[in-house]
């Protein structure tokens, strides 16, 4: 699974639509963890490995990150076959493995590609440079907000009528505190996402006054309020765009979009925050692979 950026931020979804032309709706859930948000240590004992491994991100990640600045850096020239798997595991201090993940990274991604007896050549850059990893654990999570900022646009209270109880998986009646952002990659012109976070009252203060967030909110509210979230509910379903998102994210009101919408619970299993961003069409991809055999099959 990976998530891609152009150059001003924009990331691709495809618009499909039924035979009426009507956006075809559907849905579907991840449960991106359990139990722990934190990711685990790396099996690599090298040194050059513990420094890969000094950030938040899996180590083939970091490691696909190194290789491609060696790659824009010159080190390995458009053109040129890179070492192989053993000599890029003893020059980098990691596993086969973490090198075998990191190189189908960048094949995905456009740096890369190979064939057999010929080996592992770089490449012409991507037009789209600006790649990471799906969403699919915390790590990929992390890493997501760590690429992006959150621009805080508006805030008010709000509560949830027999709509919202049904969009927030909570009971009418319920409280929230509301705040809209724009989501963006810094630098970038274009908005990726509008987001609509909802917090419960008594946690609001998480996010107070800023205007720019560069964290989780969940991180902030574990950080204020002592509260440890455990699991996080992941649903994605096709949307289209209101007249103030589309005004924000600089898109066409009705415009096709992907709603992606996280609840975040705590150990007593309470929904503490609830996310929901639109990301409209052209501006993001979610890919999956499965494998249907193994290898050796």
């Amino acid at each position: 699974m990976y998530v891609q950026y152009g150059r001003r931020g924009s990331l691709s979804i495809a618009n499909h639509a039924n035979s009426d032309g009507a956006f075809a709706r559907a849905a579907f859930t991840i449960h991106l963890f359990s139990e722990s948000m934190r990711t685990n240590p790396s099996a690599d004992g090298s040194d050059y490995a513990g420094a890969l491994a000094g950030g938040r991100n899996p180590l083939y990640v970091a490691l696909a990150k190194t290789l491609a600045a060696d790659i824009h850096g010159g080190r390995y020239p458009i053109g040129s076959t890179l070492p192989t798997e053993g000599e890029l595991s003893l020059r980098y201090g990691v596993s086969r493995h973490t090198v075998r993940q990191a190189l189908r990274e960048l094949k995905e991604e456009g740096l890369l590609w190979s064939r057999p007896g010929i080996g592992t050549k770089v490449r012409a850059r991507p037009e789209s440079p600006r790649f990471f990893s799906g969403i699919h654990n915390i790590s990929d999570l992390l890493q997501f907000v760590d690429a992006t900022e959150m621009h805080v646009k508006s805030r008010r209270e709000i509560v949830a009528d027999d709509a919202f109880a049904e969009l927030l998986h909570c009971q009418p009646g319920q409280a929230w505190s509301e705040t809209n952002i724009v989501r963006k990659v810094p630098g970038g012109d274009t908005p990726l996402c509008y987001l609509q976070a909802y917090l419960r009252p008594e946690y609001a203060g998480a996010i107070g006054r800023t205007r720019i967030i560069k964290r989780p909110i969940y991180s902030l509210v574990e950080e204020r309020y002592g509260v440890r979230i455990v699991e996080v509910l992941q649903e994605i379903t096709a949307a289209q765009l209101t007249r103030e998102m589309a005004q924000a994210l600089k898109a066409d009101e009705g415009q096709a979009a992907l709603r992606i919408s996280r609840y975040y619970l705590d150990r007593q299993g309470t929904i503490v925050e609830v996310g929901i961003g639109h990301y409209p069409s052209g501006r993001y991809t979610q890919s999956t692979r499965f494998r249907a055999h193994s290898a050796e099959e």
